[in-house]
């Protein structure tokens, strides 16, 4: 087996330094005790990485505790991912590259930071693999992960809050057709419940992002099984609105406001695009009858 691991975009490569006997691999929801030491950063210095990137793993004492699945930002999943690779007693040398953050200009003409450190695998409560939970146990983590990330999206950490949607999201995927499998009709209720809430937070997450497209589609799925859902047919509104769709903006947020009319947030949004679609309107009835003077 070979000492040097790469993953496919190359973010990440894992060393082994000192080998053991092989055991079975920590899986998501085990609890491990790690050590982490000898940390260097190119690119940046300590305290700003753990400020811009918010990693907990790197941060503080160099021995810790962590439960695999509960990072919350991108370098901690990285180092996760890394960890779901070990056996116990295992020391490996890991480098992991980050891209800079937009706003960054601090670093010079650096493309990414690059991040190594020596990381110790010492103890590893190993947690039964995810196809052996129960739909209960799938839906329990998938709530936490969803309370969680609204945690980050008051943290202003838009896109941490979005990949932790988007992994509660996933677990709960695996347990489709829901219908086959014969549940309770609370816990069939409550996962399909969490799974439109999901959609619906990872929608606002993209419209804060500006990615519009992705609001459409994720407040369709919404939409498609609940048509009266009043935060997607608001988000869907507003996504129309900034790719310049008029008449589909005015039509979603024309239903949110039958069905609340003192939603003041959806009279201000309908306004604005109801204006630009009757200039537009008119301005199509202007031309059409400088065609027919022509003629």
């Amino acid at each position: 087996m070979s000492h040097l691991w790469k993953s496919a975009d190359k973010s990440i490569q894992k060393k082994v330094l000192k080998s053991d006997v092989f055991t079975k691999k920590p899986t998501e929801c085990s609890t491990c005790t790690i050590i982490v030491e000898n940390i260097n950063i190119t690119g940046m210095s300590e305290t700003d990485l753990k400020e811009k990137y918010h990693t907990n793993i790197l941060d503080g004492e160099s021995e810790k505790m962590i439960v695999i699945g509960e990072a919350s930002s991108e370098i901690d999943e990285k180092i996760e991912r890394v960890i779901c690779m070990m056996n116990i007693n295992e020391r490996s040398l890991v480098t992991i590259a980050m891209p800079l953050k937009q706003s960054d200009e601090s670093v010079g003409n650096n493309e990414s930071v690059i991040v190594k450190f020596e990381i110790t695998l010492v103890l590893c409560k190993r947690h039964k693999p995810v196809w052996d939970w129960s739909a209960e146990e799938k839906y329990q983590v998938a709530l936490r992960y969803k309370e969680r990330s609204i945690e980050l999206f008051k943290e202003s950490r838009i896109i941490d809050a979005f990949r932790r949607f988007s992994k509660a999201c996933k677990l709960l995927i695996t347990l489709e057709p829901i219908a086959d499998l014969k549940l309770d009709k609370q816990l069939e209720y409550n996962i399909n419940n969490l799974r439109l809430a999901l959609y619906n937070n990872m929608a606002i997450c993209q419209l804060k992002r500006k990615n519009y497209q992705h609001v459409v589609t994720l407040c369709t799925k919404v939409l498609y099984k609940d048509e009266n859902n009043v935060k997607a047919l608001y988000r869907r509104g507003v996504a129309y609105g900034n790719m310049g769709d008029n008449e589909k903006a005015t039509t979603d947020l024309k239903a949110v406001l039958t069905l609340e009319s003192t939603n003041h947030s959806a009279k201000e949004q309908f306004d604005v695009f109801n204006t630009k679609l009757q200039e537009s309107l008119q301005r199509n009835k202007d031309m059409m009858k400088r065609m027919f003077k022509t003629y």
